[in-house]
């Protein structure tokens, strides 16, 4: 990370706080697709685990339950963050 210390006599550099707000906002539009990708690929995960975790406290049937909602949750998770990396819609 760097620190750029604007020199108030430079007249040459064209220091404006409305041209950072820009490109801090041209970043995060950018990146939105990325998290939006992984939040969903973690709540997927986490959702579909807790369901299976559910369902093996019913029926007794202790890692069953979590691996299928975690294969659940891997597959859709990643699916959707393929979409995002190849555009698909």
């Amino acid at each position: 990370m760097s620190i750029y210390i604007v020199d108030k006599k430079d007249h040459n550099q064209n220091y404006n706080i409305f041209n950072s707000f820009v490109f801090f906002q041209k970043i995060v539009r950018q990146s939105s697709p990325a998290a939006t990708a992984s939040y969903t690929l973690i709540t997927s995960v986490l959702l579909f685990s807790i369901i299976g975790w559910y369902i093996d406290s019913l029926n007794g049937s202790s890692p069953i339950g979590i691996l299928i909602g975690l294969f659940i949750g891997l597959i859709i998770g990643f699916y959707h963050l393929a979409k995002t990396i190849w555009g698909i819609k």
